[in-house]
């Protein structure tokens, strides 16, 4: 099994994608809210997901601190795909 090296010790791949599993719903609630499309509350939804999967700090904060965090991080990033589309748009 391979693990990922952080502050309090070893996480698996097991626990990191179990987290981002239960930090999805969140994220793509969000996502949704901000763009009313759901193909682009999806690569929003993935973009932050991506993100979160890279920040080995999200896995150390408490359960409530976690989401507070993903939370901010789906909302910019749905804001970033949203600002894309309108400058894809604009062209």
């Amino acid at each position: 099994m391979r693990t990922v090296r952080n502050l309090r010790g070893t996480q698996s791949w097991e626990e990191r994608i179990a987290l981002l599993r239960r930090l999805e719903e969140v994220g793509y609630s969000i996502a949704y809210y901000v763009l009313r499309c759901e193909e682009l509350a999806e690569e929003a939804t993935r973009a932050a997901l991506l993100q979160a999967g890279s920040d080995r700090e999200i896995s150390e904060l408490p359960a409530e601190a976690q989401r507070e965090k993903f939370s901010r991080l789906a909302m910019s990033t749905a804001i970033a795909v949203r600002r894309e589309k309108l400058l894809r748009e604009a062209k």
